[in-house]
């Protein structure tokens, strides 16, 4: 039986209630579904993002929005938080693997925008004796490949016309875009080993399940904020488990295909998730919520 603890969302927040719960419980691997930065400070300026988008407005820089002064603080500020929750989670001296969210930018190298990994980032995540990262890639656990597709994805939502007005020119290119990263996660999949069972790790949750927006303060509500590709991963090569996240107003279990789909909820307000697995016959036991 292998016992893992999945958790994610934290927005720079480990909770001390959390991590006193979770230094009671017996675990055998970690999994972060993402944004372990993110700090609260950030919203105005994504919700105001939006806003824009939807009005057929220009974005603006979030330099812009905040101010160069406040705009340094922040960057500043959400580093170290995000600091915080990986060095406890290094801490519990377990295996654990990561993929990155949509708030952790910084932390990692996209293959599809110029941005790179932040050299003080990437030396902090070196001295981690127990984070490994398969943001873009995989680890073997106890007979299981455990693939991971992390940060910023262009959802579904992005490429309606009659949403983003002024976003139609780059429509096209977003759906490039989501076309060269559903060949890369595919190109993934054909590298593993058949033989072995699958756990996907993912931060977005797959088109159809934990998706949909369901908060009236956001521009975006009621849109989908699924990822139709990695459905189609999930149908095609049926893996054991799904671990995502992304969506906090969504916490639990739901099967695609028959497959449990786990949100362990947001890691912020002291969520998280231990999954058992049976290794013997690859399926999963039982799935219970702390927090």
């Amino acid at each position: 039986m292998v016992r893992i603890l999945v958790c994610g969302d934290f927005q720079g927040v480990f909770p001390l209630k959390l991590r006193k719960k979770l230094d009671k419980e017996d675990f055998d691997l970690v999994i972060g579904v993402g944004d372990y930065g993110g700090v609260e400070e950030w919203r105005p300026f994504i919700m105001d993002m939006f806003r824009r988008l939807k009005k057929g407005e220009e974005r603006i820089s979030p330099e812009e929005f905040f101010g160069k002064k406040k705009f340094k603080n922040l960057l500043k500020k959400d580093f170290e938080a995000a600091k915080n929750v990986l060095k406890q989670l290094d801490s519990f001296g377990k295996p654990t693997f990561i993929v990155f969210g949509n708030t952790d930018d910084d932390w990692y190298s996209t293959p599809y925008f110029k941005e790179k990994r932040k050299e003080k980032h990437a030396l902090f995540l070196k001295k981690l004796r127990n984070v490994k990262i398969i943001n873009y890639g995989k680890k073997e656990f106890w007979g299981f490949d455990v693939i991971g597709f992390g940060g910023y994805m262009d959802i579904d939502a992005f490429f309606k016309k009659e949403t983003f007005k002024s976003e139609r020119e780059n429509i096209m290119k977003r759906y490039e875009r989501h076309l060269k990263m559903r060949a890369k996660f595919f190109s993934l999949l054909k590298k593993t080993d058949k033989e072995l069972p699958k756990i996907f790790v993912f931060h977005y949750p797959p088109k159809g399940i934990f998706d949909i927006i369901k908060d009236k303060k956001n521009p975006m509500d009621g849109e989908s904020a699924g990822v139709r590709f990695y459905s189609e991963a999930i149908k095609k090569y049926k893996p054991v488990s799904v671990f995502c996240g992304h969506m906090h107003e969504y916490r639990g279990v739901k099967k695609l295909y028959n497959i449990p789909i786990i949100n362990p909820g947001d890691g912020e307000k002291g969520k998280a998730a231990i999954v058992e697995i049976d290794d013997r016959i690859g399926k999963i036991k039982s799935v219970r919520f702390i927090g």
